[in-house]
Formats: C-alpha cells, structure tokens, sequence
C-alpha cells in the first residue's frame, strides 16, 4: 500500500512540476532523481515480479542521489538560492527535496555497498548531461542557468560536480551493506 501512495502521490507532483517548468525540469538532478523514484515506486505497486525486479534494479541508482538530493539541497542550495529569490512553491521543494528521501528511507531495503559504481555513475552522467547543455547555451524555463553550480566554464561547475559524485559515493558507502541478506523466495501454490 505504501508504494501505491508513494506513486500516486509523486506522479501528482511530478505531473504539477511537468507543467510548471514544461522540458526544463529535465536539466535538474533532482527531478532525475524524482523521476527515477517515481518509476521505482509505480513498479514495485503493481506486485508483479516482473516489474518486481525491474524496480530492484533501478534501487541502488537512486537510493543515495535520493538522500543527497534532500541534505544537498536544504544544506548548500537552498541557504543561497532562497537569499537571492524566495521560493515559489515551497510545497513542492519539501516533496522532491524532503519526502523523497522520507519515501526512500522507509523501504528499509539494503543497499549494497558493491553496487556504489551505480549512483557514482548516474551521478556522473547528470553532470556531463548538465555540462553539455549548458554549454551548448541551454537554460532553465527563465532564460538563465539553472543554479549556480552549473556554471562549467569556471571552477565551481566542476567542482560541485565533484562534490555531488563523492556525496553519493559517500552516502552509499556509508549506508550499504558489505553482506546483502537474501529476499525470501515466495512460491504462490
């Protein structure tokens, strides 16, 4: 039940988000994530072991860029984008940048800590994707870049691309298991 309201609830947010900032939602890390969490919880409530294992697979892409999403932001993001412009809808910061993390949390599912290549290179590949369109003159549904730190073609570009692929890397590290428990084997007779 729990991931059936985790869907639903997510993809009315993420639906509100898709018309409020149209294609450009895709140039933000935390909409990728979002997304990505979206489509885990969808999978996981139809109960079908197909769509089961599907869903354990994009599980450890998203466990820690979840958590990163949620702490980066209120830490690093929000203190500086909120003193040069309010936010607009803070219901919608809180969902994609708290309640995701909150969602993800409470499936108290291992991660494992040999899988940490995964978030290390989802990570990575957001951050060539941002470098690429911002550098090809691309921006946010203003006309400017979408944060601060999508500046590529100086230092601090680079240097929070760094700092989000060692957070993840950190996190997963942190919270992954070195011995994954075995999910029982569930026979319908």
């Amino acid at each position: 039940m729990k991931h059936l309201f985790w869907f639903v609830f997510f993809t009315i947010v993420l639906v509100f988000n898709f018309i409020r900032e149209q294609q450009y939602i895709l140039i933000y890390y935390t909409s990728w994530t979002f997304i990505l969490e979206t489509a885990y919880f969808g999978l996981q409530a139809f109960k079908n072991p197909r769509l089961t294992k599907i869903a354990n697979r994009i599980w450890p892409f998203m466990y820690a860029p979840a958590i990163v999403v949620c702490l980066g932001f209120w830490i690093i993001v929000a203190p500086i984008h909120f003193h040069q412009q309010p936010p607009g809808n803070i219901f919608l910061l809180v969902v994609t940048h708290g309640f995701n993390m909150v969602a993800v949390l409470a499936e108290h599912k291992p991660i494992c800590a040999k899988d940490i290549w995964k978030p290390i290179l989802y990570t990575v590949l957001y951050n060539l994707f941002l470098a690429i369109y911002a550098g090809a003159g691309g921006r946010s549904i203003s006309g400017k870049l979408p944060y601060w730190y999508a500046q590529y073609d100086k230092p601090i570009g680079w240097i929070f691309a760094a700092l989000a692929t060692t957070a993840v890397a950190t996190v997963h590290f942190i919270m992954g298991t070195h011995h994954p428990r075995k999910e029982p084997i569930q026979y319908i007779v």
